[in-house]
């Protein structure tokens, strides 16, 4: 098993750090670090999509107890996550993932990504906005969309782009009346 992704940014108070989990979210009430919360290591945990902040206790320092938390996001992080519950709450998982990680990045380019259904394992989004003819939209439904869920939700077998829908212009004469 690989080691997940996981990066640690100080902050300008010396006894917190934020742990910046690409794609995961921890349970709130992940057992790792309550433990470090019932001995005293930790005074505070705030849990959040994608980012973990860890508040030492005033005795402690992370050159001492920094590696226990480590390891303990480590621990908790390489744990499968419980799936959704229904086939709702996991289109809405997705619909959030997709919106926090990858819909900024089209947006960015004028596009836009949405979640359209999720169905016996397959997603399905449409590209709408500068996204809906790009060229790269392939790569970025392989590369980004497809990679970011699948990770995350590994009962998902297929990401797929809807099918183009096209718009047909009718041209009426103009009948003046007689």
């Amino acid at each position: 098993m690989s080691a997940p992704p996981l990066h640690p940014e100080s902050t300008s108070d010396p006894h917190l750090i934020r742990w910046v989990t690409p794609g995961r979210e921890l349970p709130h009430d992940c057992q790792e670090l309550g433990a470090l919360l019932a001995d005293g290591t930790l005074r505070h945990v705030e849990i959040a999509p994608g980012e973990v902040r860890t508040r030492l206790a005033e005795d402690r320092s992370w050159s001492v107890d920094g590696p226990r938390v480590r390891s303990a996001l480590f621990l908790a992080l390489s744990a499968p996550t419980p799936g959704p519950s229904s086939a709702d709450e996991l289109r809405r998982h997705i619909t959030e993932l997709v919106e926090r990680e990858v819909a900024p990045i089209a947006g960015a380019h004028g596009g836009s990504i949405t979640v359209e259904s999720v169905v016996d394992g397959v997603v399905t989004v449409d590209f709408g906005g500068a996204c809906a003819g790009c060229t790269l939209r392939g790569r970025t439904l392989n590369d980004l969309l497809a990679d970011a869920v699948q990770t995350r939700y590994p009962q998902i077998r297929e990401v797929r782009a809807a099918p183009k829908r096209r718009t047909w212009l009718t041209f009426a004469r103009n009948r003046r009346a007689q």
